[in-house]
């Protein structure tokens, strides 16, 4: 079952009785933003619609009827909402994609941003900027907004504007890209609305989005990132050591979500031209066939999941199966290497959390990413660990929601 399905069924059951409060306002005039030269960086932003523009009076009541244990008292403003798009890189070339941005309205006179990173999904209906406007998971983000952060929502490659392209499921170098160029994207679109930041960044995602969080923390360490100041990150439940992800795995007789380890080798397969006859290698028929066409934006998770096998050794070729760091498979087996986040030594806060009961992205395998950067390196005021005791991957959301923001409202004197 999707995790926003899990949400719903968690805490959300009587949320859409009140969403006729949400939305208060709604502008679809486009703003059109020529790509240019300025401040010595190029502008990225290509178009911004202004969508709702939901109170906080409104979005309050919301939160506190759904029994989420957000910052009531810290919801001060209004909040309007954009959907963008917005130029990023792919396999070198300059490519068009989207996103949503949920800005603050008020006399503060500067705010933070915060990136959410959304978790796993596979069709394109269930990316950011394709959500209604009463849908959960955009009175989230308000909620976080409303707090006085600006929240950056971007659909990651291969949904919204770029759903032709098949999605770079944890691929290292274009899951940070992404979000790079969509921070840059805001700042110019705050730069139009004259809003002004304090520059100071927070990352956050879970799952999958847990992953693309920790990339991008990675990337701005390595590389930097003029006109931000990365505070701290909060990944959550990703997998971080690929070929942990993998040999956990395969060490299951079933697992219930068969198609992550499937979008993981498609998308390695398409984005690195794979060739498809050793790709295919790697699965069992029907099922190698399969996953070449599966992926198709229209199918979600749960749908792809039907059509494959969740018996690893029905799913998976005995010879990948058994020696999966065998020299036929080491191309496949060096890109899971490769797109491991293990690789550097965090001196910025991170925050990781996990639920210590998940089996669909193993929790040892953040455990064991702690361990690496301590050893590292990483003194452990700045890596931090959390366990939710007896939570698997969709009962470790909600906490992890509450925990996450009420660090970052400490770490905001707030």
């Amino acid at each position: 079952m999707r995790l926003r399905k899990k949400i719903k069924t968690i805490i959300f059951f009587n949320l859409f009785l009140l969403t006729g409060l949400f939305l208060t306002s709604c502008d679809n005039d486009e703003a059109l933003i020529g790509l240019q030269e300025e401040d010595q960086i190029l502008v990225r932003l290509i178009s911004a619609n202004k969508m709702s523009k939901p109170s906080k009076t409104n979005i309050s009541s919301l939160i506190s009827s759904s029994g989420l244990d957000f910052p009531l008292s810290q919801m001060k403003y209004d909040v309007q909402i954009w959907e963008i798009t917005y130029e990023t890189l792919y396999k070198g070339s300059n490519i068009v994609t989207s996103g949503m941005a949920y800005i603050p309205l008020g006399d503060r006179e500067k705010f933070s941003y915060l990136l959410f990173a959304h978790g796993t999904i596979a069709a394109n209906d269930e990316a950011p900027s394709k959500l209604s406007m009463v849908d959960i998971q955009t009175f989230l983000y308000a909620a976080m907004a409303s707090t006085g952060l600006i929240t950056v929502v971007p659909d990651l490659i291969g949904f919204g504007s770029s759903k032709e392209i098949m999605h770079p499921y944890y691929v290292e170098e274009t899951s940070a890209l992404v979000v790079i160029d969509g921070l840059r994207a805001i700042r110019e679109l705050l730069k139009q609305e004259e809003i002004n930041s304090d520059g100071e960044l927070y990352l956050s995602g879970y799952s999958g989005g847990g992953y693309v969080t920790m990339a991008t923390h990675k990337y701005i360490e390595e590389y930097d990132l003029e006109y931000f100041d990365l505070k701290a990150s909060f990944p959550a439940a990703g997998g971080y050591d690929m070929k942990g992800v993998r040999d956990f795995f395969f060490d299951q007789e079933v697992y219930e979500t068969p198609y992550f380890m499937a979008y993981i080798a498609e998308s390695y397969r398409t984005y690195y031209d794979i060739d498809t006859a050793l790709a295919q290698q790697i699965f069992n028929e029907p099922y190698a066939q399969r996953i070449i066409n599966i992926f198709d934006g229209l199918s979600d998770g749960s749908q792809i999941n039907s059509q494959l096998n969740d018996t690893v050794a029905v799913l998976i070729a005995p010879g990948f199966l058994s020696k999966p760091d065998n020299e036929k498979y080491s191309e496949i087996s060096q890109l899971f290497e490769q797109n491991s986040l293990l690789d550097w030594i965090p001196e910025i806060p991170m925050y990781l959390y996990h639920g210590d009961a998940d089996i669909t992205v193993p929790y040892q395998n953040t455990v064991d990413t702690y361990d690496v950067f301590l050893a590292s390196g990483s003194p452990p005021e700045i890596i931090k660990l959390t366990t939710f005791e007896g939570a698997d991957h969709y009962t470790g959301f909600v906490p992890y929601l509450e925990s996450f923001m009420d660090t970052i409202m400490k770490l905001e004197g707030k």
